[in-house]
Formats: C-alpha cells, structure tokens, sequence
C-alpha cells in the first residue's frame, strides 16, 4: 500500500506540470460547450431531458480522452522512455504502477467533471449538487471499465512517434461510430462496446436517477454490466501481455 501511495504522490506531480493534458481533456470541451450552448447565458434555464443528454456526451469526452491520455497512452509513453521499466524495478509489481496512476487519474477526473458542471450551472443559471454528485458517480462507475478496454492499446507495438496519430485516429472513429444514424447503427448491447457510447450511456441513466426524470432501467444497467466484464476480460488479458521492453530496443 506504500508503494502505490508513493507512486500518486510522483504520478500527482507529473500531471500537475502537464499543461498541455489539462487543455486537450478539459479547456477545449468547455470551450466547445459554451459556444454550442451559448444560448443558455441569456435567459434562466434548468436541467431538462435535452440537457442531460448534452451534458452526457460532454462527460464522456472528458473521462475517455483523460483516460486514454493519462493512462493508456501515459504508460506506452514511460515504456518507451524506460520509465516504467524503473519504476517496475523499484515497486516490483505493475500491477502497483497501473492501480496508482488510475487512482491520480480518477481523482483528475471528479476535478475536471466537478469544474465543467460548474460551468453548466452558471450557464443554466442554477446551483445543483445533484449535478456534482451525479458527474462523481459517473466517474466511479465508468473509469475503471474504460480504462480496462483501453489497456488493449498497450499489447501493441506502438512508438512515441505514433501515439498522438493513434489517438486521433481512435476518437475521430469513435465519434464517427456514434454519429451514425440509429437506423444504421448496431443498436443495443453491441453499441454499448464503444467506449464513448458506455460512459455516454452511464451519465444519462445517473442523471435520470439522480433528476428523478426517469425510472430505473434493468435492462440497459444489465447491458452495462455485461459490457463491464468484457472490458474487464480484455484488459486484465492486455496487461498481462503488456512488455517492459520499449519497442524501439526489439525494432
């Protein structure tokens, strides 16, 4: 337990001096929101349906892109660098490492999630703990799930070089996947194996819960937990396979 609370306080002072990160997964999304919502601003507004579905997609932006860049390709980066393999000498246990920098990670995700909904309730000019304290359940509820799938990312034999290409590439498909008509889309459980469509998913049924705008829906809760354990399979699988060898030493 030392170990892991040693490497957040190392991991905790890395992130506080990446700037850049706190742009990409935070700043632009809010930036995005307030032009796209700019409207709210000129007269008082609440938290409707359409609301929360915005505020939804928004959430999960902000939670995977965190996820992928802090955590997946955070260690790729380490492994590449020969960090990780240091750090692996000293704690003698990955497991140690990834748990630690997920644990950085999850608390930066509560902060930017709790600083965005708080530009949500000054836009809709109203106060809402039940709208800090649904973006915090969310987090707990999606972050692990996620960042398990996105440990498949470190099973290959990707380069520093190529790792900001990779990342674009995945969002930009993601998205696309997302923006495909329902009509064409494979709906349900399968749709749920998007990461983005999973925690877009998550917020909307806490937030119906917590705004008591819907009832309690078995079915998709269900469909969530048995897309949870599929993540679960491939990454606990993924970071077994994950190398301590940096690619450019076996290339």
């Amino acid at each position: 337990m030392r170990d892991i609370l040693a490497l957040c306080k190392v991991y905790m002072i890395n992130m506080m001096s990446n700037k850049f990160a706190f742009v990409y997964n935070l700043l632009l999304p809010i930036i995005y929101f307030i032009y796209k919502n700019v409207t709210l601003t000129a007269s008082k507004s609440s938290f409707s349906v359409a609301t929360t579905e915005t505020i939804g997609y928004f959430w999960a932006y902000i939670i995977f892109v965190t996820i992928l860049n802090n955590v997946v390709v955070s260690l790729i980066v380490q492994r590449e660098q020969g960090f990780y393999k240091q750090m692996l000498f000293v704690v003698g246990s990955k497991l140690k490492i990834i748990i630690a920098i997920f644990f950085v990670q999850l608390a930066i995700i509560c902060i930017e999630l709790s600083i965005f909904n708080i530009l949500v309730m000054i836009l809709v000019h109203q106060l809402s703990f039940k709208l800090l304290f649904a973006g915090v359940v969310v987090a707990l509820l999606s972050a692990l799930p996620v960042t398990l799938v996105g440990c498949i990312l470190m099973i290959f034999k990707i380069k520093i070089e190529s790792v900001n290409i990779l990342l674009g590439i995945i969002l930009f498909g993601l998205f696309y996947i997302m923006s495909v008509p329902t009509s064409y889309a494979i709906t349900g459980l399968l749709n749920l194996l998007n990461p983005l469509s999973f925690v877009t998913e998550m917020s909307l049924q806490v937030q119906n819960i917590v705004f008591n705008i819907g009832s309690f829906n078995v079915e998709i809760w269900l469909q969530m937990l048995i897309v949870s354990v599929f993540y679960a399979i491939i990454g606990i699988y993924s970071i077994s396979k994950f190398s301590v060898n940096a690619i450019a030493d076996r290339v």
